[in-house]
C-alpha cells in the first residue's frame, strides 16, 4: 500500500518541493503549502508577502510544522501521513538552509 501511495504522490510532492532539480527555498514552500496539504488540514493559505520578513518566516514555519509534525498526524490515513512526513522533512531541511543563510 505504501509503495502505491508513494508512486501516486511522489510527482506532486516533488513539484511542490523542487524546481529544475533544486530544492525550493523555505518562503516558496510555505507560500505554496496549501497546494499540497489535504482538505481539513487546518492550514490557512498565505502569500509570499506574508513571509517577506524573517521573523514572520519563522512564525509561519512553526505553524506549518505543527500541522505536519509526525506526533500530530498519527490518526490520519496512510496517504495523509505520507504527505505530512514528506512536507515536514522538506520544511525542516529548508529551515536549516534558511537559518544557515542568516549567519
Amino acid at each position: 500500500e505504501e509503495d502505491l501511495i508513494r508512486q501516486r504522490l511522489e510527482p506532486r510532492l516533488r513539484a511542490w518541493s523542487e524546481e529544475h532539480g533544486k530544492k525550493k527555498q523555505l518562503r516558496a514552500l510555505l507560500a505554496n503549502l496549501h497546494t499540497i496539504l489535504w482538505e481539513g488540514s487546518g492550514w490557512r493559505q498565505i502569500s509570499l508577502a506574508d513571509v517577506l520578513d524573517d521573523s514572520k518566516v519563522k512564525r509561519v514555519y512553526f505553524k506549518a510544522s505543527r500541522v505536519v509534525h509526525p506526533d500530530k498526524t498519527g490518526k490520519l490515513d496512510a496517504e495523509k501521513r505520507f504527505v505530512a512526513k514528506r512536507v515536514f522533512d522538506a520544511l525542516t531541511q529548508a529551515k536549516v538552509e534558511f537559518d544557515e543563510g542568516k549567519r
